[in-house]
């Protein structure tokens, strides 16, 4: 599973301009949780796997604060060693969510365009 970093930012500012800045809506949560999904639940995921993602949109420390506080503390994904991280049962159904918001986010998209060519 490839994932589009500039098309997830695109959608986490579709899910802010709506109101909602957690979840779908935070760009860092999102990009989180499609390294650690793309690995899969029997993989360790390196911190510097989800840097490649993050370092373009956030420093580090907050990438590491939040696998601590959002990740960690709500069961998304456990530490394992020193760096490395597996996603949840938890965390592969929210990653799951994350990628309904993407394709509804798509089919909003669509439907614009469509209603863009509606003659007045």
């Amino acid at each position: 599973m490839e994932f589009d970093s500039e098309f997830e930012q695109e959608v986490a500012n579709f899910y802010q301009y709506m109101g909602i800045t957690t979840g779908p809506g935070d760009i860092q949560y999102r990009l989180i949780l499609l390294v650690l999904a793309k690995n899969g639940e029997d993989k360790v995921t390196r911190f510097s796997e989800i840097r490649e993602y993050t370092d373009k949109i956030a420093d580090r420390g907050s990438i590491g604060s939040k696998l601590k506080t959002i990740f960690q503390f709500n069961g998304l994904a456990i530490k394992v060693g020193h760096g490395g991280y597996m996603i949840t049962h938890k965390g592969l159904l929210a990653a799951d969510f994350i990628r309904f918001t993407s394709n509804y986010y798509r089919k909003v998209k669509s439907t614009e365009k469509i209603i863009k060519r509606i003659p007045a």
